[in-house]
């Protein structure tokens, strides 16, 4: 309505003998231009502070020119600026997501995501679900044109980790026997250890032995390490001597030993027992915090009395072995030492993206990195940190397994999917083809059972009895 439809409409409302004067007619009118200006100056305010009223802007625009338009200024007082080629239609969208993200939380999963969604400029809302304890955001992402100048579309695929794990490590390099190492387990979980030794270029390591003081628990190997090699030792798994598989068992034993006469009970005599003792390759755990380790060498005696002769027929060829190899006195030259364990870190959340994916408006994936870290630092508690790491798709693999008499044969096939837009494994870096196969024949198992057994009353459920 303009001031003079405005005005004809003020002076009908009087009574007709009012109408023909003609100085109310003036006052009308003048009335009439005010209320024009300040309803163009109430639309100017709604427009100003209203996101899908303010004026916008071209996407090929300068940044300059798109900073100084109304939709520009109402971005920066959220601290929003537009990117370059970014049209303001999404510009709008980023802004309305943002104000929500604040009124419904910084810091849960959904909302980050959606602000890395944000960094990609993928439609919204993204799909956010779970996978277990992980959240994974499926996003739709625009592409460069094609060579007819249609724009394109993919699917993408990120995940976030709350407490992610985190390989950590402690060396010590020339550490004598007996000297204790410090090991410090900074995550929530206690954690399965990785132990390499490393012998001397002038000495081999004879019967080695690995103390874990916190759980009183001994780790010896029945072998040899020869000068300048490495052994490794993991947890329920072959010991490697420089990577190739070592014939030689891992013992795991407690020395506290006990008297299997009825009474009294006596301790570490010549026919005691193990109150543990496993012959399964494994390894003691890391308990949370500090842990301490020392090792060595066992002399004849020593090992004599870890395994007295006719206590386990099935040890007794490494017995025997293993009592060529000690010396007496034992001699343990200083080692090299290697722990490596994965923790489950505190107070920290990873975000896993696409390698092979980079948004058109980034500069190069450090760009996007600078871009996704301001997005997860965004609003964050003091104290949590975020970390960026790269995820590769591949396709698919099946994996089968058969059963014959005397071996047991292992397929593995990856298979690529049959049409593109069907399946989530589109974004796949590599073709693989129709499929490829994988045949591998292993021996038949030769694993002996064992079970657990009840001495005095007491069950020891690591024992080994041969009552």
């Amino acid at each position: 309505m303009n001031p003079s439809q405005r005005a004809r409409r003020m002076v009908g409302y009087l009574p007709p003998l009012l109408q023909s004067g003609g100085r109310i007619h003036r006052l009308f009118d003048v009335l009439a231009q005010e209320l024009g200006v300040m309803e163009g100056g109430l639309t100017r305010l709604l427009r100003s502070r209203w996101y899908t009223l303010a004026g916008g802007f071209r996407a090929d625009d300068s940044l300059a020119a798109k900073a100084a338009s109304e939709l520009g200024r109402l971005g920066a007082l959220y601290g929003l600026q537009p990117g370059p080629d970014e049209a303001d239609t999404y510009f709008r969208q980023r802004l309305a997501a943002l104000v929500e993200v604040h009124r419904t939380g910084l810091s849960t999963a959904p909302a980050l995501l959606r602000l890395v969604s944000l960094v990609y400029r993928a439609e919204q809302p993204p799909d956010l679900t779970w996978d277990g304890d992980t959240a994974v955001g499926h996003f739709i992402v625009p592409e460069p044109p094609d060579a007819a100048g249609v724009p394109g579309r993919r699917n993408l695929t990120v995940e976030l980790h709350d407490n992610p794990p985190t390989p950590a490590m402690a060396r010590f390099q020339g550490m004598p026997a007996d000297q204790r190492l410090l090991t410090l387990n900074q995550g929530l979980d206690p954690a399965l250890p990785e132990v390499s030794l490393t012998a001397p270029p002038d000495a081999d390591l004879r019967i080695p032995i690995l103390h874990h003081h916190e759980s009183g628990l001994d780790v010896l190997f029945l072998g040899s390490v020869p000068r300048g090699k490495t052994l490794t030792l993991r947890h329920q798994r072959v010991p490697l001597i420089d990577g190739n598989p070592a014939p030689e068992p891992v013992l795991l034993a407690h020395p506290a030993r006990f008297d299997d006469s009825p009474q009294p009970l006596r301790f570490d005599t010549d026919a005691a027992r193990f109150s543990v003792f496993d012959q399964d390759q494994g390894l003691p755990e890391l308990a949370l915090g500090e842990n301490h380790w020392s090792h060595g060498t066992l002399s004849k005696k020593d090992l004599e009395n870890y395994l007295p002769g006719g206590r386990n027929p099935a040890l007794e060829p490494a017995r025997r072995k293993a009592l060529e190899l000690a010396l007496e006195p034992r001699q343990s030259p200083p080692a090299d030492i290697l722990f490596r364990w994965t923790e489950v870190t505190p107070a920290t959340f990873a975000l896993r993206i696409p390698v092979d994916y980079v948004p058109p408006q980034a500069e190069g994936l450090p760009g996007l990195v600078r871009e996704l870290t301001a997005a997860l630092n965004h609003g964050r508690a003091s104290g949590v940190r975020a970390r960026i790491e790269f995820m590769l798709k591949l396709p698919g693999e099946a994996f089968a397994v058969q059963d014959g008499p005397a071996n047991v044969a292992l397929t593995t096939t990856f298979a690529e999917p049959s049409s593109v837009e069907d399946s989530r494994l589109s974004d796949a870096l590599t073709s693989f083809g129709p499929a490829l196969e994988f045949q591998e024949q292993l021996p038949e198992p030769q694993d002996r059972l064992s079970w657990s057994g009840i001495f005095d009353t007491t069950r020891f459920d690591s024992s080994r009895f041969d009552k």
